[in-house]
């Protein structure tokens, strides 16, 4: 082939793929400007520059790629045909077809809008191509046709390459020799097997991790034989409940020791003064020993960009921004740049690819932490390694086989591969219980989600063995659990505690170093991480801390607390009884220093005041509700008998509900922005 041949194919191909994405960026420009809440557009048309130029980035990515499609073309043809531009044109679109198609076979998810959710052919066609051919039948496809390729053009051309065998020999006989030489380097190479001082921390965790979805905790399905040898092995809190149940307040009460109210992140949505927070966390407190320390997350671990936690190296996508909001909206739209730029090769290009909830791809993600990992072991210095998995987090979009590992294959509805919950549009229907035969489908495709974060726990693990490291604790935990339809729940986590635990509880495995086999019997707080891995670290814990070290036995009467977070939808979405609060558009705007969205200052106070609380001993929780006029609402419930809270005790009980409500009363006191009232109200502490 000469230059001319390659500039050719590269193109032709770049203005067959261009077209083709130029005509997908009209179709979602032309839907963008009638689409969406009104508030959306008119904060998206300020920032109107930078979409045209994250498109025109798009558009640019989608030429390129078609070049190397043309170029790729021009060599197929190039052994047997005249090479002609129509028929680069066709060969390099087949191939950009045959690609995508793979894509969508993989992670089904990323276009089960356009396809399955739109009915007729389109959805037979999707679910023929995920269910029936599959990837593993597309890549033995692709390799028979590059094969038979291969040969056909070695028999083309025999003549010519036996003149040229003898004296290649010596080139492949050089190559084999530095492929054996590095694969060899690779297998002895060791980074620090043996290096003595306190152990690595490993800390592999699952958003919206559910413990009662275990094998080992009376789930069925099959679904964490890696997470269930782990519990086997080391030790297990029972009972480990989050503070509260939202993700960014959570895992700084995780990280800091302290509850929301001492560290004031609260929500989804701080402001940008509260994303410092003044308190000593995990990984500041382990650097100052000389650890190095990392975090590794996909869509849902935005919070580590969004909040300074401390550590030394962020890899999680970036925080949310009007203009992020923007590009992931656009990008979620452009089916090129699905195919092709949404795996880990392509979330290099566009960052914004590791937002998209329908691709929380939990091997994407594993493939950065080994990265991590790797660059960690090259220093003689011990490391925190925290790996965050949004896949078991709502919308529940594992990547195949497991998207449909356990789903019902008849089943009709919208959430074949994805729970059909996704945008701002979506939290009204959010709210809503669907048939049985939905919740059935979501709580399979939560498994498979499930099932998805075991084998890359596993994964992980074999990479750890591998490279010699055996002074490391691994820690298993979740920053909250999740509500599957449990009697008066949906899918919404924190805003309520109805329905029982299941919102607030998650898992903590602790396993590695020192670490004895058993059981943590009895409550324990999410505050009581930081302690915990600090003394498996051997570092003194600060003081003041909420939280205590679960390596020591905890009092049978201990008394652990929690609140709510916000909810979103509005007075059709608030928990029984509770407080009104303006739907999701009108709490939030647009900070003009960082432009993320933001709690509106007007609305903090009522925010905070309107949030449950429980207080929790034992199996009995006295649930706090405020109420505009009257007098707070108390229930108690007694888990073990009723473990979906449906039968309110405390009128019958009141010398029950008495002690929780006054150790309740003095965790609330201790919010240091808020104060009672004569009636056991909050209200804002006001300086005089």
């Amino acid at each position: 082939m000469t230059r001319r041949d390659w500039l050719t194919g590269a193109g032709v191909g770049a203005l067959g793929l261009g077209l083709l994405h130029l005509l997908s960026l009209a179709m979602f420009l032309s839907g963008a400007a009638h689409s969406g809440p009104s508030q959306m557009r008119e904060a998206a048309s300020t920032i109107a520059p930078h979409l045209i130029w994250f498109l025109l980035e798009t558009l640019l990515a989608a030429a390129i790629l078609g070049a190397l499609f043309g170029i790729a073309a021009e060599i197929l043809l190039a052994p047997f045909s005249r090479v002609s531009a129509a028929r680069v044109s066709l060969i390099s679109l087949a191939l950009a077809l045959l690609f995508g198609l793979r894509t969508v076979a993989a992670r089904p998810a990323l276009f089960e809008d356009p396809l399955w959710r739109r009915g007729g052919i389109l959805a037979h066609a999707q679910v023929f191509l995920v269910e029936m051919v599959c990837v593993p039948t597309i890549d033995r496809l692709l390799a028979l046709a590059l094969g038979v390729w291969f040969m056909l053009a070695l028999w083309r051309h025999r003549a010519s390459l036996a003149m040229n065998v003898r004296r290649a020999i010596p080139v492949f006989v050089a190559a084999a020799a530095l492929g054996l030489a590095f694969l060899l380097a690779k297998a002895l190479h060791k980074p620090h097997a043996h290096r003595e001082g306190p152990p690595d921390l490993i800390v592999l965790a699952a958003d919206s991790l559910r413990p009662d979805r275990f094998a080992s905790e009376g789930n069925p399905r099959s679904l964490t034989p890696t997470l269930d040898e782990l519990r086997r092995g080391g030790l297990w809190a029972d009972d480990f409940i989050v503070p509260i149940a939202s993700t960014t307040a959570s895992w700084t009460s995780l990280l800091t020791g302290v509850f929301p109210h001492q560290h004031g992140i609260r929500d989804l949505f701080p402001r940008d003064e509260e994303t410092h927070p003044h308190l000593p966390t995990l990984a500041r407190l382990l650097e100052a020993q000389g650890y190095q320390t990392a975090v590794a997350s996909d869509y849902a671990g935005e919070s580590f960009s969004r909040v300074d936690l401390g550590f030394q190296t962020v890899d999680a996508p970036p925080a949310t921004t009007i203009e992020v909001v923007a590009e992931r909206e656009a990008f979620q739209r452009l089916p090129l740049m699905l195919a092709f730029f949404s795996g880990g090769f392509g979330q290099h290009i566009f960052p914004v690819a590791q937002y998209l909830p329908v691709n929380a791809n939990p091997g994407d993600l594993t493939s950065r932490v080994l990265a991590q990992l790797h660059r960690l072991e090259e220093r003689d210095q011990p490391f925190l390694l925290v790996a965050f998995y949004s896949v078991t987090h709502a919308p529940f979009a594992a990547p195949m086989p497991d998207a449909a590992a356990f789903t019902d294959p008849h089943y009709p509805g919208q959430s074949r591969y994805s729970y059909e919950i996704q945008q701002l549009d979506d939290i009204g229907r959010a709210s809503v219980r669907p048939s049985e035969a939905e919740v059935a489908q979501i709580r399979a495709l939560y498994d498979g989600a499930l099932l998805s974060f075991d084998r890359e726990v596993a994964r992980v693990l074999r990479a750890l063995d591998a490279d010699g490291i055996e002074d490391r604790v691994v820690v298993i935990n979740g920053d909250h659990g999740e509500n599957l339809f449990e009697p008066g729940t949906t899918t919404e986590h924190g805003k309520w505690f109805v329905g029982g635990e299941a919102a607030n509880r998650t898992a903590l495995i602790l396993n590695g170093t020192g670490i004895a086999p058993g059981r943590i019997a009895g409550l324990s707080s999410g505050v009581d991480y930081l302690p915990t891995l600090l003394e498996l670290a051997h570092v003194a814990a600060p003081p003041d801390l909420d939280g205590v070290s679960l390596l020591h036995p905890q009092p049978a009467d201990r008394i652990i607390f929690a609140e709510s977070t916000i909810w979103l939808g509005g007075d059709a979405d608030r928990p029984e009884q509770a407080l009104s609060l303006p739907g999701v558009l009108e709490l939030l705007e647009v900070s003009p220093e960082s432009h993320a969205p933001v709690l509106k200052r007007t609305w903090a106070d009522r925010t905070v005041t309107a949030r449950l609380r429980i207080a929790r001993q034992g199996s009995l929780e006295l649930v706090y509700t405020p109420r505009k006029g009257a007098l707070p609402r108390y229930q108690l419930f007694d888990l073990k008998a009723d473990p979906f809270a449906e039968h309110d005790l405390a009128p019958a009980h009141p010398e029950q509900a008495e002690p929780l409500r006054r150790a309740l009363l003095g965790f609330l006191r201790a919010d240091p922005l808020r104060w009672f009232d004569g009636e056991e109200r909050l209200r804002e502490r006001v300086e005089q």
